[in-house]
C-alpha cells in the first residue's frame, strides 16, 4: 500500500510541475515575451552535436520580441563543407539571420524555459550564379531567460545543409550555444 501511495504521489508531482504552453494564458505568454524583450549581446560557442568545440565567437547577437532573431555566423559551416562553391558562398555571405518562434515550456519566478522553432535559411543562387543553399534546423533545442538580470542562453542547431536541392552528405550537425545580456 505504501509503495502504491508513493507511486501516486510521484506521478502527481511530475504532472504538477509539467505546465505546457497550451496551459499558459494569453496574458502569461504576453508577459513572458515582454519580460524577454530586448537585444542580447554575448558569446557563441559552436560545437559538433554531442562533440568537440570548433569555434568561439565573441560577437553573438539575439533579438527577442514576439519571436527570436539570432545572427548566425556561416563561417564555421563553411569550414566543414567539402563543396568548394558552397563553402566560398558561405564565406562570402558571412552571417545570416535565423528567426525562431518560441514554445514556452515552464515559467518560474524570474526564469523562463523555452523551446525554439527556427525557420530554415535559404540562400538563393542558380542560373549561372553560385549554388542555392538551404540550412535546416533541428526543432528540439531552446534555452532559458533570466528575466531579473536580463540574461539569456539558447541553443540553435543547424542539422542539415542542402546544396542545389541535394543534401550535403559530409555536413555534421552543429550546435550554436549563445549566452548574453540585454543592452
Amino acid at each position: 500500500m505504501e509503495k502504491m501511495l508513493l507511486a501516486l504521489l510521484c506521478l502527481f508531482v511530475i504532472t504538477a510541475c509539467n505546465k505546457e504552453e497550451a496551459d499558459f494564458s494569453e496574458a502569461e505568454v504576453r508577459q513572458a515575451l515582454s519580460d524577454m524583450e530586448g537585444t542580447y549581446h554575448g558569446s557563441v560557442k559552436v560545437s559538433y552535436h554531442n562533440g568537440e568545440t570548433i569555434a568561439n565567437l565573441s560577437d553573438g547577437t539575439a533579438v527577442s520580441r514576439d519571436s527570436l532573431r539570432f545572427t548566425l555566423s556561416l563561417l564555421p559551416i563553411a569550414e566543414l563543407v567539402k563543396d568548394e562553391a558552397a563553402a566560398a558562398r558561405l564565406r562570402e555571405i558571412g552571417t545570416a539571420e535565423v528567426s525562431a518562434g518560441y514554445e514556452f515550456m515552464q515559467m518560474d519566478s524570474g526564469i523562463i524555459h523555452f523551446c525554439l522553432h527556427p525557420n530554415d535559411i535559404v540562400i538563393y543562387g542558380g542560373y549561372g550564379a553560385p549554388p542555392t543553399l538551404k540550412i535546416v534546423f533541428d526543432q528540439l533545442f531552446g534555452g532559458d531567460a533570466l528575466t531579473d538580470t536580463k540574461f539569456m542562453l539558447l541553443n540553435i542547431s543547424p542539422a542539415e545543409l542542402w546544396v542545389n536541392g541535394e543534401r550535403c552528405p559530409d555536413f555534421k550537425q552543429l550546435v550554436y550555444h549563445f549566452q548574453g545580456n540585454c543592452e
